[in-house]
């Protein structure tokens, strides 16, 4: 069965590669075409006692997104909320920081990206 549609984000998945430029190493995003017809993610601002810092407030940077399809997303991805296919300079609006499975659906856990 498939998923709702009205509920659905659509979202772009990039990989991240290191490059040693003159010495330095650095993250460059590349796009990663994993779907003909488009990511689509169930976004959730989740909260709970895991989500707050150390200060106790709550981290509103984690996102949680869902899905029952089986993407090649892998944790340390970044997802963009913007059509990246054609872009250069990527930088991500999320890194996926970890991935877990509840009954056929996979739940990935985003935080927004700040660079490196």
């Amino acid at each position: 069965m498939g998923q709702k549609l009205n509920k659905l984000t659509q979202v772009w998945v990039c990989t991240p590669t290191r490059q040693n430029i003159d010495g330095e190493y650095t993250t460059v995003w590349n796009f990663k075409n994993i779907s003909e017809n488009g990511v689509h993610l169930n976004l959730q601002q989740d909260l709970d006692e895991l989500d707050r810092n150390s200060a106790g407030d709550i981290d509103y940077d984690i996102q949680k997104a869902r899905t029952t399809l089986n993407y090649n997303i892998e944790k340390g991805d970044g997802i963009c909320l913007t059509d990246i296919s054609e872009s250069q300079n990527i930088v991500p609006d999320y890194e996926v920081k970890a991935i877990s499975k509840i009954g056929n659906t996979d739940v990935y856990t985003l935080k927004q990206y700040h660079g490196e």
